[in-house]
């Protein structure tokens, strides 16, 4: 007869259990991290190889708005909300792995493409692919982590976000000057593809196999976009929040678009240079302000929990003309340090503003408000900021490349005053919530 086999005395096996369900999601969240700041290093490195792009495919600055504005935005943002859906349904480690292949494929036929209409079109395959990405992620790191642990991988992941952004005008600019635009495009695609292999056979979906058919099947009483729209719209507050963070959007990616143009034209420094310092800048005074506006909400807020959003408006007011001041200062360093105002500002706003939408918000609705603000924000805002800055640059410069700097700056300056216009509509916000003491 075989010998009963027991689990020997004194050995945990729900202990064991929890701990390899511990592994699997800490090396599930440092895959997500990669993912995620490979998300904003192929995003964003378009802003500091432009000026070269400009010059070698002889585009206009209107058209450099297009391209780095509108072309990422049209689609990423309009393909959030259905496939957020989607990721609520199907195996979100599919989803994320083919995300990240489709936007670094599109990266890598970036530093291939011959003209505008190419370059156009293959930042709008960026756009759709990192569509995807985000929704899925945040839901798999929530679902593999329990709520004690939650918050702390979720802030890991945004940790990602300044870091991309840090490769993007470091390692871009570096790149861009010892050999080409082209190249940076080109390494900055390449690793996406090997973790997107990574992504789909290595890390785990609780939710396991679920056919895509079954993901696509009607949700019994799902929240649509129909319902969200007519519940929301007896809301002023709501839509006053929107406004403000179009506002800032538009504000933020109209200038990061023409930093490549402001610092080249106007100080003459060279990429690397340039890369490395506004890869410090955004990197520190950027995490500082959302660290420090969500610190600022929490502290003040107990207190009236509506005052942070007229705080968030008179950051803005600072903002303006510091901005200004970073645009005409006389030498590059101080530019560089003097970003610091709007920058921070532009991050800033980001708990308090999240924070409002769930007070006004009902449980119902929470989740649609925060796409519908999300999905505006991004189409208006990083769709239009960067092509009305540089439309503006073209009608003053008139053709005359020996105005292209001066007439970069007068049309930044002009942007540096919609801080105010985003400060008005915050102000609406606290004056609206206060009267109706939410």
């Amino acid at each position: 007869m075989a010998e009963d086999i027991r689990p020997s005395e004194g050995i945990d096996i729900s202990a064991d259990s929890e701990s390899a369900s511990r592994r699997r999601a800490n090396y599930a969240l440092a895959v997500i991290f990669i993912v995620t700041m490979l998300n904003f290093l192929d995003r964003q490195v378009i802003s500091i190889v432009a000026e070269p792009i400009k010059r070698d495919l002889g585009l206009s600055d209107t058209q450099l708005g297009l391209m780095t504005g509108l072309s990422f935005a049209v689609f990423y943002t309009t393909l959030a909300i259905p496939l957020a859906a989607l990721a609520d349904r199907w195996n979100r480690s599919r989803i994320i792995g083919i995300a990240i292949a489709v936007w670094s494929l599109m990266t890598i036929l970036c530093g291939l493409a011959g003209s505008f209409i190419q370059l156009f079109l293959a930042r709008v395959g960026v756009g759709v692919g990192e569509a995807g990405s985000a929704p899925a992620s945040h839901s798999l790191i929530a679902d593999l982590f329990p709520p004690e642990r939650r918050a702390g991988a979720l802030g890991i992941m945004g940790a990602a976000v300044p870091v991309g952004a840090f490769l993007a005008y470091a390692g871009g600019g570096y790149i861009t000057e010892m050999f080409s635009w082209r190249a940076a495009f080109m390494l900055a695609g390449v690793p996406g593809i090997l973790i997107a292999v990574l992504v789909w056979f290595t890390v785990p979906d609780p939710r396991g196999k679920v056919s895509l058919a079954k993901a696509f099947q009607p949700t019994p009483g799902e929240i649509t976009l129909r319902v969200a729209l007519l519940e929301l719209s007896r809301k002023p507050a709501y839509w006053h929040l929107v406004a403000a963070g179009i506002l800032v959007q538009f504000i933020s990616y109209g200038l990061a678009s023409f930093y490549g143009g402001l610092f080249v034209r106007v100080h003459g420094m060279d990429y690397a240079e340039l890369g490395w310092k506004l890869g410090v800048l955004v990197g520190v005074t950027g995490g500082f302000g959302a660290w420090f506006g969500g610190k600022v909400g929490d502290i003040i807020g107990k207190r009236d929990p509506v005052l942070p959003l007229l705080v968030s408006g008179i950051v803005l007011l600072i903002a303006a003309p510091g901005m200004i001041a970073a645009i005409y200062a006389g030498n590059a360093n101080l530019a560089i340090i003097l970003l610091g105002f709007p920058t921070f500002s532009a991050t800033f706003y980001f708990g308090p503003s999240f924070a409002a939408v769930q007070m006004l918000a009902s449980d119902r609705t929470r989740a649609m408000a925060v796409a519908i603000y999300l999905m505006l924000a991004g189409l208006i805002g990083l769709g239009l900021g960067p092509v009305f800055v540089g439309g503006l640059s073209d009608y003053f410069a008139g053709g005359d490349r020996a105005l292209e700097a001066s007439a970069l700056q007068k049309a930044l300056a002009i942007l540096a005053l919609f801080n105010i216009w985003a400060g008005f509509h915050y102000w609406r916000v606290w004056v609206w919530m206060k009267q109706k003491r939410i």
